[in-house]
């Protein structure tokens, strides 16, 4: 599948755009081996910088609660009580690879790898890279 960098656009939940992998390729560098730095980078991305319940639109405003939303932790909603991580309800949700493979994942996609190479890298199977690429795709 050809690579598109104007239309690969990725969204959340709500139609906002998030990221395109060409923006992952091109951010990539060494404190990308990080998982913190991985996990922030995808994270502020994906939430603007802001911390809601994907239930009833909530900000998280504690600071124990931020900790565990910046963190990736599940928490709770103290106005609805949803249980939640950082990715509920996002494009994401769902994911079971670790922020690093999914950073990796997009800039494999932003720099035009081919699936069997993004596999290889991330070390995961080929069939999840062609499922990945299909998603993002159908999100345009």
């Amino acid at each position: 599948m050809e690579h598109r960098e104007n239309t690969d656009q990725c969204k959340s939940a709500n139609g906002r755009e998030i990221f395109t992998p060409a923006e992952a390729a091109d951010a990539f560098g060494p404190e990308f081996l990080d998982l913190e730095c991985c996990r922030g980078w995808i994270l502020n991305r994906i939430h603007k910088g802001e911390a809601r319940c994907p239930g009833c639109g909530s900000s998280i405003l504690d600071e124990q609660r931020l900790f565990r939303f910046w963190s990736g932790k599940r928490l709770s909603c103290p106005a609805c009580g949803k249980k939640f991580t950082s990715l509920t309800g996002t494009f994401l949700s769902g994911s079971h690879m670790d922020y690093r493979g999914l950073f990796l994942l997009f800039v494999s996609f932003g720099r035009g790898w081919e699936t069997t190479e993004t596999a290889r890298r991330i070390g995961c199977d080929p069939a999840t890279v062609r499922n990945w690429r299909k998603k993002i795709e159908g999100m345009k």
